[in-house]
């Protein structure tokens, strides 16, 4: 009898937990509460310090080279640039004083020989063609020179350099779709300010008035002489 009172007694606490459990399994107004586990911080391994996770985000940067498209003409290139005082003229050079030097480079091209006073300064020559008219001696330019492959000279130029005839129709590039790029003439010769050195049909007589006064009065005259002339022989002939 004593040992059914002891079951029953140790029976009770059981089935109470059982059901109280059951009770909250079944409750649809309970509420659970869920720990959000945070992933694990790098440990600097010297100074046990955390080290938060870093982002690294990537980036394309466009290249900044020119594609030319297959059949257009390369770009040009430049051997130098510099501000130079023209010293001597010749029918197609112009040898300049290197003042000073803004790009590329003239060795080979050059000569160091002291000037008037003495110091070492570099010469180079460039050649021009025709037009080495336009420069005056004793003035200062922008000079941009190119290397001709040919006489292996450089060379610049004052008027902008006349496109090839026919141009893009002789090599059938604009029936093909393709759109070549345009490329600034690296080897002008221009005014130290960068403005463009008169290079028009009557630049070459820029402070010669007098004579083109001349060159217009001169003709006038001799044909106004030679109508008085004939006028006077008529007359004397009819007399």
């Amino acid at each position: 009898m004593r040992a059914r009172r002891a079951v029953a007694v140790l029976a009770v606490p059981v089935v109470f937990v059982f059901a109280s459990h059951v009770h909250a399994s079944s409750d649809p107004n309970a509420t659970t509460t869920v720990t959000d586990e945070q992933p694990d911080e790098a440990v600097d391994e010297q100074g046990g310090v955390p080290v938060p996770t870093s982002v690294v985000s990537v980036s394309t940067v466009p290249s900044a080279a020119t594609t030319v498209p297959l059949g257009c003409p390369p770009p040009p290139v430049s051997q130098a640039v510099f501000v130079g005082r023209l010293e001597v003229l010749d029918a197609t050079q112009a040898l300049f004083e290197v003042v000073r030097l803004r790009s590329g480079s003239v060795a080979g091209y050059s000569t160091e020989v002291p000037n008037v006073d003495g110091t070492v300064v570099t010469e180079v020559g460039v050649y021009y063609g025709r037009d080495v008219k336009f420069l005056e001696v004793g003035d200062s330019y922008l000079v941009g020179t190119a290397l001709d492959a040919t006489t292996g000279r450089i060379f610049s130029r004052v008027t902008r350099e006349a496109p090839l005839f026919g141009g893009n129709q002789v090599a059938d590039i604009n029936n093909s779709g393709i759109v070549c790029p345009v490329f600034g003439d690296v080897a002008r010769t221009l005014n130290v300010d960068g403005s463009s050195i008169e290079s028009g049909v009557l630049s070459g007589l820029s402070g010669e008035s007098d004579r083109l006064l001349l060159a217009f009065l001169v003709p006038g005259g001799l044909v106004l002489l030679g109508l008085v002339t004939l006028v006077l022989v008529r007359r004397a002939l009819s007399a």
